[in-house]
């Protein structure tokens, strides 16, 4: 009876830990700095220069995309009864 308890306030601790972390994670998204969010490596911060590159399109993306889904469509059409022979 003495376990049963125990099992059951367990629980009730793990779920109030889950929810306050549900409810706790924007508070942190929001007490990030603005300026700190866009550090990709502490490496390359303090140089006078800036050492990272711009943001730019996402058409290489796109482009990698397209090619992988036509490789992935055409390995449907190949003809099951070739042989290596051909």
């Amino acid at each position: 009876m003495m376990r049963d308890m125990r099992c059951k306030l367990l629980g009730h601790v793990f779920r109030a830990a889950a929810v306050l972390m549900v409810l706790l994670a924007p508070a942190v998204a929001l007490a990030q700095d603005e300026e700190n969010s866009k550090v990709y490596d502490a490496r390359l911060e303090g140089y006078p220069a800036p050492v990272t590159l711009d943001s730019s399109s996402t058409a290489l993306l796109w482009i990698l995309l397209i090619v992988l889904a036509a490789l992935c469509v055409g390995v449907m059409f190949k003809n099951a009864k070739r042989t290596h022979l051909d």
